[in-house]
């Protein structure tokens, strides 16, 4: 088989469209622990497609807007390839320059994520970004190998890097200004500084993609205008349709008929301040539905207060993309609720809630997933354990504002505050930092999701002739992957807030 100068690809976990589901999509970041990865990576992320070559049919988003820096820098289509990790040593040969790894937790290190990963232990997407790092690093080569995307930052650690023979490490999300150059200079073998700080490329400069996208994932705007303070993105900063429109068609003509919207707020597409713009969000929907070959439509943020404070536009949305059909049961949306407490939402995000005002926010939140639910829309609800200043009756107000959720077809995402942006000088959070309420929190947020998580999944997998065949037995086997997953995850929990409140007692 032909050998490629410049082969691209990414790390396993990143090779899957997940089923669409976001709730599944976190857990690469979860302990496998409550998995094995065999099954983890069969049946929770299947691989993505591949042609009869072997080339991959979809890859990340990142990879292709790299691939498409590339190109249009003037590298030839014939000089690269983009591979799924386990069918890249058919592309290396004696011809290879560069082999350049998309990653995003190598190390196991995304704070954030620490629920799903208590005790540190190795993460899926680590453990496949390992699995391909050591078959490189077997083979005597004579290629440089380059890992780029949002988790390079994990390799700056010289004894991470060498390890895994990783020659250079390209640190920024953005990247498409200075990758073509980068990777010039070492098809021509000039030597580089092994760690390289990007810096980020304007949304408007970024190259179109020139291939499918896993979740056929398309960036439609970038930002936020509601100034929470734990979060650093930067004013809302919208694409033109025009370029959206291409991106849909080429993921289209790549086999990719599932089109995914990203954004902070799908509802500020084309907003001034935080004042809804309908008719621009309306028309980039009915856009993109009316591309030829176009099958499913979803978006992965909404903000609750925007959905509310507009509820014929769900509706209107809604009825476009044709969901709550047989064979579109149901879409999913990414939704920050952050906290229960009206007096963490005013301290740390007053303009969360606006138009209305955070003494409101509870009913906001329990409106809006009433709202979304009686449209076909599952909400992923994110909390925020720990924020500055937060009180024990502000984790009881988000425990009963939960509570009041169980009704909703819905799932939870807890994450850990981490210090940054406006709140750069405050104390990270951390697992060991979680105390017995805490840990009722986290109680209450698992049991939603195992009574939840298990009927939706199997919700989507009855669209399978097989699976319906199977229901009986399928939706028991379900039921308890889910069920062993979040007690793994919670009997990991345990002992930690234990630890934490044996010492508070033992301080002087």
């Amino acid at each position: 088989m032909k050998s490629y100068e410049i082969v691209l690809t990414a790390d396993r976990s990143f090779m899957s469209d997940y089923h669409r589901l976001p709730f599944l999509r976190g857990l690469r970041f979860a302990s496998m622990s409550i998995l094995p990865s065999s099954l983890f990576f069969r049946f929770v992320s299947p691989s993505i497609p591949v042609l009869s070559s072997g080339v991959a049919l979809f890859a990340p988003y990142h990879t292709r807007r790299t691939e498409a820096a590339l190109l249009n820098y003037g590298f030839d289509r014939n000089q690269m390839v983009v591979v799924t990790p386990d069918k890249i040593r058919n592309f290396i040969g004696p011809d290879t320059k560069v082999v350049s790894i998309t990653v995003r937790d190598p190390l196991s290190k995304i704070h954030h994520y620490s629920l799903l990963n208590p005790l540190g232990r190795e993460s899926y997407s680590s453990f496949a970004f390992k699995k391909l790092g050591k078959s490189l690093q077997a083979e005597k080569r004579g290629y440089k190998v380059i890992v780029e995307g949002p988790g390079a930052w994990q390799l700056t650690n010289p004894t991470d890097r060498h390890r895994f023979s990783i020659d250079h490490i390209i640190v920024g999300e953005f990247t498409t200004s200075v990758v073509p150059l980068i990777f010039k200079k070492i098809v021509d073998g000039e030597i580089l500084p092994e760690i390289i700080y990007a810096p980020n490329t304007e949304l408007e400069k970024i190259p179109l993609i020139q291939g499918g996208v896993t979740e056929g994932l398309i960036e439609v705007a970038s930002g936020c205008n509601r100034g929470c303070k734990f979060c650093n993105v930067p004013k809302v900063h919208c694409r033109t349709l025009k370029d959206i429109i291409t991106e849909v068609e080429t993921n289209v003509r790549y086999g990719q008929y599932t089109i995914t919207l990203r954004s902070d707020d799908i509802f500020n597409y084309g907003a001034k301040g935080l004042v809804i713009n309908r008719e621009a969000i309306l028309q980039l929907y009915h856009s993109i539905r009316e591309t030829q070959g176009v099958k499913r439509i979803s978006q992965c943020y909404l903000n609750l207060a925007s959905a509310v404070s507009d509820p014929k536009l769900v509706e209107e949305v809604t009825e476009i993309v044709g969901v709550g059909c047989k064979d579109y049961p149901y879409t999913t949306v990414l939704v920050g609720i952050e906290s229960g407490s009206p007096n963490l939402i005013k301290s740390h995000m007053s303009g969360k809630p606006w138009p209305f005002k955070p003494s409101e926010w509870p009913k906001i939140v329990e409106k809006g997933f009433g709202l979304l639910n009686d449209h076909h829309w599952v909400p992923t609800g994110m909390l925020i354990l720990g924020l500055p200043g937060e009180r024990e009756e502000d984790v009881y107000e988000t425990i009963a504002l939960v509570e009041k959720l169980k009704p909703y077809k819905s799932v939870f995402a807890p994450f850990l505050f981490e210090a940054k942006s406006a709140l750069n000088n405050e104390k990270t959070f951390k697992v060991e930092d979680l105390e017995s309420h805490h840990l009722e929190l986290i109680k209450t947020v698992f049991n939603h999701n195992t009574y939840w998580g298990k009927r939706l999944i199997v919700k989507l997998a009855n669209n399978s002739p097989l699976m319906k065949a199977l229901l009986p037995i399928a939706s028991l086997a379900v039921g308890f992957g889910v069920e062993r997953a979040y007690k793994q995850l919670f009997d990991e929990i345990v002992p930690l807030v234990s630890f934490n409140k044996a010492r508070k007692m033992d301080e002087p």
